[in-house]
């Protein structure tokens, strides 16, 4: 088995823990700010419908970059990719098994 092979296995599962810490923390900021699935998307820059915030929250579909950030800085955490560098490995796993 080549390193790129191991290399790719491990992206891959860093990935998915991260596009899972995302979905979670989207949802609990959210919930947080006492903000519908409606009205946050109303509140994005390019505004997007209830059913787009719901599928982000699920995982059906991904926010594109520009939309992550708009979405981390009317949360007041235009650092985002900070957050996920200094999130632990707890969080990392608690959000793998949650998924589980």
């Amino acid at each position: 088995m080549s390193v790129i092979s191991r290399n790719e296995r491990s992206r891959k599962a860093q990935t998915q823990d991260a596009k899972r810490y995302i979905q979670m923390t989207i949802r609990r900021m959210r919930q947080d700010m006492n903000l519908t699935q409606a009205q946050l998307g109303k509140s994005l820059v390019t505004p997007v419908d209830q059913a787009t915030i719901s599928n982000w929250e699920s995982g059906k579909t991904e926010l594109s970059a520009s939309q992550l950030l708009d979405v981390m800085m009317l949360f007041g955490k235009p650092n985002f990719l900070m957050l996920l560098e200094q999130s632990d490995a707890s969080d990392m796993a608690f959000v793998a098994r949650k998924s589980a």
